[in-house]
């Protein structure tokens, strides 16, 4: 079962390559920040490292109740590294503890740094993807919606890198952020960097669906023709 038709995916990928050149380059910044990030949660003790905590807080966009509990947050994260492969309910599950409410941005980004295969949710992501039939989640969601969509999200993007089209996209992005040093950076996010960046840009951008145009409706048998009025004038109607 695939998240999008044949035709919602062509019009995705048909974006993807028009932005790709546009995007990319603003993505660039965020990439290096995944990439160090994802070398410094394997290398360092994040409960104790200030840089790291610091870099940490603006990546995932640490604000409200989590600022004020960001120590608890990476204990957390330190606690979740123990663990073989984290899912995503797990990493929520004990994030959305530290506020009682459903942390899926940040939950989300720090499942992504301890397995880069999996996708991030932010603001933009959910604004774009209906554009293409993709579900909409909630500002604030339930537990379970937002878990189901994260699985329903990772399957749009081995639909949209299996797709053959992906094949060519996927060079103009390394081309766009000029990596340096030995850190790649999956697939999974290169295409997540493309898409929570393009929102703004595709926003801008004609549908380019075709216009249905409704049919018009014949004259009933033996009624006359209304004549059609002359451009520039006025129809008149009777008061009575």
């Amino acid at each position: 079962m695939h998240a999008l038709d044949a035709g919602q995916l062509n019009r995705l990928l048909r974006d993807l390559e028009l932005t790709a050149p546009l995007v990319i380059k603003r993505a660039a910044p965020h990439a290096k920040q995944h990439l160090w990030l994802l070398v410094a949660l394997r290398r360092t003790d994040g409960r104790e490292d200030a840089a790291f905590q610091q870099r940490l807080a603006r990546h995932v966009g640490l604000r409200g109740k989590l600022r004020t509990r960001k120590q608890a947050l990476f204990d957390t994260i330190e606690a979740l590294k123990a663990l073989e492969r984290p899912t995503f309910e797990d990493v929520l599950l004990r994030i959305s503890e530290l506020t009682g409410q459903v942390e899926k941005s940040v939950a989300s980004s720090v499942l992504a740094l301890l397995d880069p295969e999996q996708p991030t949710i932010d603001r933009d992501l959910r604004e774009l993807l209906p554009r293409y039939g993709f579900p909409t989640l909630a500002e604030a969601p339930l537990f379970d919606e937002c878990v189901a969509w994260h699985r329903s999200l990772k399957a749009l993007f081995e639909q949209v890198i299996d797709a053959p089209r992906w094949a060519a996209i996927s060079p103009r992005i390394d081309a766009g952020l000029a990596m340096q040093g030995d850190a790649v950076l999956t697939e999974v996010r290169k295409l997540n960097l493309q898409l929570s960046h393009s929102r703004r840009v595709v926003a801008l951008m004609p549908t380019l669906e075709p216009v249905r145009i409704a049919p018009v409706r014949g004259a009933l048998p033996g009624a006359p023709a209304e004549p059609m009025p002359l451009r520039g004038a006025v129809r008149l109607h009777l008061c009575r």
